[in-house]
């Protein structure tokens, strides 16, 4: 028998519940029973009234990840309806005919009003072919722009305030569990037959993210031949790196990530300190590994024929203070302070948001992993003639003319070992800059630091 028992209301929720035993599903994911609020919710999110699949993505997810590992699962879970944010603690077992689900805790926040979302238009650049979804922090669509030249979609106003996971189906059938899973994915929208080829990116004005959808090019007939490749191709190895070798090392690396973190933050219960501290160095060692698979990505993006970066209005003191409060905690666990633009400063310039925000990602990073504690280190914006630049500058060991020379070759850690680096960070963020028709620089001496200059075109 389901319960449903209210409680005191805490500070920013409407709704408090604690309950009993919510609902299951069977081993193909269809929902068999759930009580009131679970059927809700997934009517909510697209779900059939008769049950058909669970329409929850991340209570899908865990379930689904039980069935797995054949054993009981329990960890907090976030989805968003359409009137609430819901938090709640989900506990997953398995047995023969499925996957019984319980749900306790079950808390829902009142929702944000849409004032976050982007009006200027400024994340939209109109082109034939390609639409774009705005997202809110809640990975809400709060903005849906159809391709230029297609008239104004009345279907649109359908997918606001929806989850994104709601409006964005995969073309192979399974689900989405978080927004972050749908760049690259080949995908349908919600009330469109065409499928696209989705691709993610912070907004540059509001929080949250955008996502560009372009046409997706026509699958190969699986009826025609194959075309036998060369024994050994290195071009073509090359190439499957970033479509198949990437994302299928990227999704068993993530659940290591995952599955350590949980144990390391003793979710499932008391544990000895040694053994949490086993779990960190799996979750850190898995990082270091994905950080790699990344690297290698982007090396084959950028070595390839063709390649270029978008040349779109961005401003530099906007992505430095995006940079620095990204790794303000790695810096504070080193005492280190990061001396920002303040947030009257604006720095115009041509380039593409992402990789500009990449490569002072890998900058700033660089400067925290080799400064000293408790040192400092600036970020510095300067302009002239047609040019703008953004310097981080450091309190480190510094770099010798010789060590200069070599410093953005690829492969290239001037004899560091054992930091967890690919030797590839410069040489990727230094091609980047040359793509966005800039430059990076670098200017250092021994035992004085070192002041890396990223120059962008103002055309």
């Amino acid at each position: 028998m389901n319960a449903q028992i209210p409680s005191s209301d805490e500070a920013g929720l409407t709704t408090v519940w604690v309950a009993a035993e919510t609902g299951r599903i069977d081993r193909n994911g269809m929902l068999l029973h759930a009580d009131d609020r679970l059927m809700r919710l997934h009517q909510q999110l697209g779900g059939s009234t008769s049950g058909g699949e669970l329409a929850v993505p991340p209570l899908l997810e865990l379930a689904r990840h039980s069935m797995r590992l054949g054993m009981r699962l329990s960890r907090p879970v976030k989805a968003a309806g359409s009137s609430a944010l819901i938090d709640m603690w989900c506990e997953c077992t398995p047995d023969a005919e499925g996957v019984a689900l319980l749900l306790t805790h079950w808390r829902e926040h009142a929702l944000p009003d849409r004032s976050d979302a982007t009006e200027d238009g400024a994340d939209f650049i109109a082109e034939p072919g390609v639409a774009y979804l705005q997202l809110d922090r809640l990975e809400r669509v709060v903005r849906y722009s159809p391709p230029a030249g297609a008239g104004t979609d009345d279907a649109s106003s359908g997918l606001l305030l929806k989850p994104v996971t709601a409006v964005l189906e995969p073309s192979d059938g399974s689900a989405f569990a978080r927004a972050e899973q749908i760049d690259g994915q080949r995908v349908t929208l919600a009330g469109d037959e065409r499928e696209w080829i989705a691709s993610l990116r912070p907004a540059r004005t509001a929080t949250g993210c955008v996502i560009t959808l372009r046409h997706a090019p026509p699958l190969p007939d699986p009826a025609a031949p194959p075309e036998m490749p060369p024994l050994f191709d290195g071009e073509r190895i090359g190439q499957l790196f970033g479509r198949q070798i990437g994302p299928a090392l990227r999704l068993p690396i993530g659940r290591i990530i995952a599955n350590a973190e949980t144990i390391g933050g003793r979710l499932e219960g008391p544990l000895r300190a040694d053994y949490a501290n086993y779990a960190s160095d799996i979750a850190a060692a898995g990082r270091h590994l994905l950080a790699l698979v990344d690297d290698l990505a982007d090396l084959e993006a950028i070595d390839g024929a063709g390649f270029s970066a978008a040349r779109e209005p961005i401003d530099l003191a906007d992505i430095a203070r995006r940079a620095a409060g990204l790794l303000a905690l790695k810096a504070a666990d080193r005492k280190i302070r990061i001396d920002k633009p303040s947030e009257d400063e604006m720095l115009p310039a041509t380039g593409e948001f992402r990789r500009v925000l990449q490569v002072l990602l890998n900058l700033l990073g660089n400067a925290i992993n080799y400064a000293p504690d408790g040192s400092m280190i600036w970020l510095r914006l300067d302009d002239g003639p047609g040019w703008a630049s953004v310097t981080v500058a450091d309190q480190g060991p510094g770099l010798s003319a010789e060590d200069q020379q070599r410093l953005f070759n690829k492969w290239e850690r001037l004899g560091r070992s054992g930091d967890g680096g690919s030797g590839l960070g410069l040489y990727i963020s230094r091609r980047l800059a040359l793509a966005m028709q800039g430059d990076l620089t670098v200017e250092s001496a021994p035992g004085r630091g070192a002041r890396f200059t990223l120059l962008l075109p103002t055309d």
